[in-house]
Parts: C-alpha cells; structure tokens; sequence
C-alpha cells in the first residue's frame, strides 16, 4: 500500500465523502465550462453541421457600434437564408486595452476570427493577413441599385482607400468601415443661462466671450463651472485644438506644395530654415492656445475621457471638444439637450485676423475601422462577401447611422436630422496643415507638455518660451527620432524587395493561371512603385535632418516673435 492511500485509509469517513464531492464538482464545472465556451463561439446554438460561420472580432465597444453589427449580422444571415444558404455571423469584442495581446495571440494560434479588427504592424499584416488588392478593383455587388452601383469597391469609401494602403508592402489589407471628425459639444441649458441666449459662438472671439460668461454665472450661483472641458490623459484632444488653429493661421503653406510633397508637419522644416516662414504666424496658435486654456478647468492635464463626460453630464461643462466616436453618448446620455458645433474659426475680428487663411476642410478624412481577413482563417470567401455587404452603400448608411452616429465609410452618403452635424465640412479647400514642432509620438508628447506648461502657468511671454524649448529640447528630440526613422526605412527595402522577388519566382513557375498571372504581375509593379516612393521618402528624410541641423544652429530673432501682431 502505497504512503498516499495509507494516509487516505486514516481520513475519518466525512474528509472521504469531501474529497469525492470535491473531485466531483471540479469535474462538473469543467463540463460546464466547456458546454458555456461551444454555446458562446456558437452564438448560442447548437452547432449545425450545414451551417456556414464566421467569427468577427474587434475593440469597437462604443455605444452603437456592437448594435449596429448585430443588426447588419441579422440582415445578412436572412439575406443569406433567402437564397438558401445557412450562415451565421458571430462578434467577439475584446477591450481596447488588452486587444493588442489578444490581436498577437489570434495571429500566432493558427485559429483566429475569419474577420478581425486590424491593429498591428505591416511586417504582422503581411505575415498573416490576406492582401486584398485582387478584389477591391471590382464594383461591390452589394451596391446594385444605388448611386454606387458599378464603381470599383476601391472608389466607394471618402478616401479612396488610401488609409488602408500598407505604406511598405504597397498592398491592401484591410477594409474601412467609418471615419470620424473633430466636434464641439455644448450644454445648450447652461448656454442660455449664462448668456441669455442660445446663439452659438461662431468665431474664436465669439467663443472666448461665452466662455468668460459661463464662469461668471458659475461665480454667481456659486457652482463651479468649466467653461470647456478638456482631456490632458493621452494630450490628443489638446493637440487636436492645437493642429485645427494652427491650421486656419497657416493654411497659405498648402500653397508651397507639388505633386511631389505631402505638407505635414515633417515638410516645413526646410521652408523654416531657409526664412521663408513669418515665425510670429506659426507661434500666434500658441497664444491662442493659452488664452483657450484659461477656460478648461484645475487639474485638466490628469482629467481622462469619462471624468470629463461624467461633468458634462453634470451640467458642469459648457462645452466638450471631441471626435463623433463619443456623439451617440454624448447626445443619448446627457439629461439636457445638446448641441453639436464645429470648431469656432478665427474670424475677422480677432487680432490674428490677418493671418487667417480659413476653415480647414474635411473632405476626404482618413478611414478607420479597418477590418482584414487572416490568412489562417476557414472561411475566405464568407468573410469577403460579408466585408463587401458590410461597406455596401445602404448597409454602410444603416449600420453607421442609424445606431452609432458616426460618419459612413461610403461617399455620396445623405447626411440628415442629428447627422448633419457630423457631414465633413468644405471648408475653403485647403488641407489640414500639422505644426512643424515634432515628428514622432515622443517628440509629439513632448510639444503638448510645453503647451500645458504654457497653460497652467499662463506665461506672459508663451511664443518665447515655445521658441526656446523648441530649439533646446524638440529639435534634438527630432532629429533622433529622424535618424531611427532612416534605419528603419533601410531595414524596410529588404521587406520590399523580398516582396518583389516572391512575385518574379512566382511568375517563373511553368503552370500558372491567367488570373494568377496578373495578380502576379500587379503585385510586382506595385512593389516597384513602393520602392521608388521609399527613395523619395528617403530623399524627403535627409532634407528634414539638414533643415533641422540648420535650424538648431540659427540665432532665430526672438524679438520678431513677440511684436505685436498688427
């Protein structure tokens, strides 16, 4: 007899049965839990040997998002019944903050969701998901009958798919299904009261003047009031309001361009340091910056999203700048009616006047919600065909619309009631200009504590103090950042070129298709125009660094920055 069953032979008769009914539960809940994960990949149903599914999985977990797809997956699978085919389509949503793990942990198990949400580098997308470019160049079927019907997939979304191109593999990946624009949301009760009117600030003047009468009429009911509730965790809306004036103050820059260049924040550098940009008119959206800072409440650089909301809720915020993401929730949420306004413009009363070049346009803002389709999934075909009726004209309309609130991937699409608000304005045909000031997400960070700092300690001499840890801090910062982006262009031609040769091999094999063939050879030249692009982006690079070398060397005439703009 062994020592274990010898000491088991001494348990008094209650500790056996214990052990047993122990051993007997763990055994139960394990059934349980295997019967509760097929009932939960399932979709809640017993599995149906002729029944065809799909799996979608994504981080969208905002109000509308989730009921939206649920009502385009039950429209889908009746469609797809009608024509005699069994199909069911399952969402699986995962928390943004742990989707990266997950997304990784699908990818490399060999079993992920037949559609997923993409959130991954181009090394992982070409390793792992299937390329599109062979499909998006025919008209989506799903169009028929509308004003879409016979355009190549490609041309149906507001950006021509250009968000979804993969900058190193030149391929298509993913499919975009909304966009979203930059809004300001305002307690229309707590306008009236403060102001006695629900007029609606229309210019930066305008706003700030609002503004002071919100904080008097909180002064007068003794109620603490923030004039503008703003988000310091994570700087993306203090950087948003930033880029959007700085953009009206600096919109005449669109007019250096050429086919050639794209004028972000990286191709000013060499207008910079050849003296051709007025260093007063790129600083002046400092001060306003400053100014608008006065309104955001104590504490804003640590307030996050849902503190900011739960204030605004409150009836403790007047006005609330954010992305259409957060529209549906905004508006269903709050117990007083809210209204939805674009960024107030400079105006022509302002002492900035001069210097405005005009409202910034939003046509053809980038896509998002990109969904791609693995390469290790099981059903390529379904997915296709449910991405393809998903971005279809109506459904697109529907699914956004409807249930999120958020704008639709499709062009052409009837903007109407609430929706209105959200269509992308014309603005005066120019392009959103990004301030020279970084370049990475580092350097990015770092402009947007100098303009906390800025704010908090409302410095009468803010464009100096901008200028001076711009030259001592964020030129150095960048020019790091430069040279790693250099090394990682050069590590990406053998990506490239890696690429190209897979393509010529490819077109040596003796028994290929025809259709073969020409993906072959489209994917070849598609290849050869990245990396002629990269030369470019290469030779774009160098310039940048020499700009700012020459940048950081200059003795920039301080006094200039801080006269009085007139």
């Amino acid at each position: 007899m062994s020592e274990a069953q010898d000491k088991n032979k001494d348990l008094p008769e209650n500790n056996k049965f214990a052990n047993r009914l122990g051993l007997f539960m763990a055994f139960a809940f394990y059934i349980i839990a295997v019967i509760m994960v097929i009932i939960n990949t399932s979709g809640g149903s017993v599995i149906d040997p002729d029944e065809k599914r799909i799996i979608i999985g994504h981080w969208q977990l905002e109000d509308g998002f989730r009921h939206g797809l649920d009502q385009v997956i039950k429209d889908y699978e009746k469609m797809k019944a009608a024509q005699g085919q069994k199909v069911k389509v399952i969402q699986s949503t995962v928390p943004g903050r742990g989707y990266q793990q997950w997304f990784v942990t699908q990818m490399i198990s060999g079993d992920p969701t037949d559609i997923i949400q993409l959130r991954c580098s181009s090394q992982m997308k070409a390793q792992y998901m299937v390329p599109l470019s062979d499909y998006i160049g025919a008209p989506n079927p799903y169009n028929k009958g509308t004003p879409l019907e016979g355009i190549p997939w490609k041309d149906t979304f507001v950006d021509g798919m250009n968000s979804s191109l993969d900058p190193v593999y030149a391929d298509y990946f993913g499919i975009g299904s909304f966009f979203h624009v930059m809004r300001v949301y305002v307690n229309k009760d707590l306008l009236k009261k403060a102001t006695g009117s629900d007029k609606m600030p229309q210019t930066f003047d305008e706003w700030m003047d609002t503004c002071r009468k919100m904080r008097e009429y909180g002064e007068k009911e003794q109620t603490p009031i923030i004039p503008i509730g703003m988000t310091g965790v994570g700087k993306g809306m203090l950087l948003g309001l930033f880029i959007q004036y700085f953009s009206q103050l600096n919109g005449h820059i669109n007019d250096f361009g050429s086919v050639f260049r794209n004028w972000d924040a990286d191709s000013i550098f060499s207008l910079m340091a050849d003296g051709k940009l007025d260093w007063r008119r790129l600083l002046a959206a400092v001060e306003l910056i400053k100014e608008a800072g006065q309104n955001f409440g104590d504490g804003f650089i640590t307030a996050d999203q849902e503190q900011v909301k739960f204030l605004f809720f409150a009836g403790k915020v007047g006005f609330y700048f954010q992305g259409t993401w957060d529209a549906w929730s905004m508006i269903k949420n709050s117990p007083f009616e809210v209204e939805v306004i674009t960024i107030p413009i400079i105006g022509s009363t302002n002492r900035y006047s001069c210097h405005f070049t005009g409202e910034i346009s939003e046509q053809g803002v980038g896509v998002g919600g990109q969904f791609g389709i693995p390469k290790a999934g099981k059903n390529f075909d379904l997915s296709l065909d449910f991405l393809r009726y998903m971005t279809s004209y109506n459904v697109n309309q529907k699914m956004m619309m409807e249930h999120c609130k958020w704008p639709p991937a499709v062009i052409k699409a009837k903007y109407e009631g609430i929706m209105k608000k959200f269509e992308p304005i014309a603005g005066d045909a120019r392009k959103t200009i990004y301030p020279p000031f970084f370049v990475t997400a580092r350097s990015q960070t770092k402009m947007a504590e100098i303009l906390e700092y800025i704010i908090v300690k409302q410095l009468p001499d803010s464009q100096d103090y901008f200028l001076r840890q711009f030259k001592t801090e964020l030129i150095p910062m960048m020019l790091n950042e430069l040279e790693d982006a250099k090394d990682d262009a050069e590590r990406r031609y053998f990506d490239i070129e890696a690429q190209r040769n897979c393509s010529a091999i490819g077109l040596m094999a003796p028994e290929i298709s025809k259709k073969q063939r020409n993906s072959l050879e489209l994917r070849e030249l598609m290849s050869f125009e990245n990396l002629i692009i990269r030369f470019r982006g290469d030779y774009l690079l160098d310039e940048k660094l020499i700009a700012l070398d020459k940048l950081e060397k200059q003795n920039i005439n301080i006094q200039s920055v801080n006269e009085e703009v007139k």
